[in-house]
C-alpha cells in the first residue's frame, strides 16, 4: 500500500479537520462499500469449516491432539479449540497488531493475513503448501536484509502491523512489509510481531529450530 500526503489529495478545508484528530499520523482509510461477512469473498469459511469437520471426525476415529497438529499444521491449542468444541468469537477486523492477536487466538489468524494482503494488493501463499505460525514475537536480526526502495521516514510513520515472513530454504525473509523491517533495524528493534508461513516440507526444522523458542506474540 503505497502511502501519500494527505495534503495533496484532500481539501484544505478537510485537511484541517482531520488535522485536529490525526495531525502528524499515519492512518488508515477503508474502502467504500459494505464489506461482505468473514469468509465469504474469500471462499474461506466453507474451506474452514471442512477442514474442521475432518480434524474432529478424526479425533472420533481416535487420533491425538498431536497427531492432528502435525497432519493439519495447527497448533495443538488450536485443534483443541476445534475438537472440544468451544464456540468461535469472531474478533473485529482492523490494521493492528492487536486485531491480529484476536484472530491468532481464536485459531484464524490465517484470515487476519488473508484480508491484510489483499488489502495491501499482496499474494497469499499456497496454505496447501504452506503452515502458517501464530502470531509470534521473532527475532529481527534472524529475517534477512531486504533491498525494498520502498521507505519510511522514522517510527511514527510506521503502521501498528506485524510483519509478514515467509521461511523456506532455512531462510525467513519478508513476504511484505519490507519497509517497516528496514525502520524497526535502524531504530534497534530486537524483536517484532511477526505471522510466518513455513513450507510444509521444513516445518520440521523450523519446528526443532525456531517455533518452540518464539514468544507468542499476544497483544491486548
Amino acid at each position: 500500500m503505497k502511502y501519500e500526503n494527505a495534503k495533496d489529495i484532500l481539501p484544505a478545508s478537510l485537511l484541517e479537520e482531520v488535522q485536529k484528530y490525526a495531525e502528524g499520523k499515519a492512518i488508515y482509510i477503508p474502502k467504500r462499500g459494505k464489506t461482505k461477512g468473514w469468509g465469504e469473498a474469500s471462499g474461506y469459511r466453507e474451506k474452514l469449516n471442512k477442514r474442521n469437520a475432518s480434524i474432529c471426525s478424526r479425533y472420533s476415529a481416535g487420533a491425538s491432539i498431536m497427531e492432528l497438529s502435525e497432519e493439519f499444521y495447527l497448533s495443538p491449542e488450536s485443534v483443541k479449540k476445534i475438537v472440544y468444541g468451544k464456540k468461535m468469537k469472531l474478533p473485529e477486523y482492523s490494521w493492528s497488531i492487536c486485531s491480529a492477536s484476536q484472530y491468532s487466538e481464536a485459531g484464524i489468524g490465517e484470515e487476519w493475513v488473508r484480508i491484510y494482503l489483499e488489502n495491501r494488493n499482496g499474494e497469499m501463499p499456497d496454505t496447501s503448501e504452506f503452515f502458517l505460525s501464530e502470531l509470534v514475537k521473532m527475532p529481527l536480526r534472524l529475517i534477512e536484509e531486504s533491498d525494498s526502495e520502498k521507505s519510511i521516514e522514522d517510527m511514527t510513520d510506521l503502521p501498528n502491523v506485524p510483519l509478514i515472513i515467509i521461511f523456506e530454504h532455512h531462510r525467513f525473509k519478508v513476504l511484505t512489509g519490507a519497509e517497516y523491517l528496514n525502520v524497526l533495524k535502524r531504530a534497534k528493534k530486537n524483536a517484532y510481531y511477526a505471522f510466518i508461513f513455513v513450507r510444509n516440507e521444513e516445518y520440521g526444522y523450523y519446528l526443532n529450530n525456531f517455533g518452540k523458542q518464539f514468544q507468542r506474540g499476544d497483544e491486548r
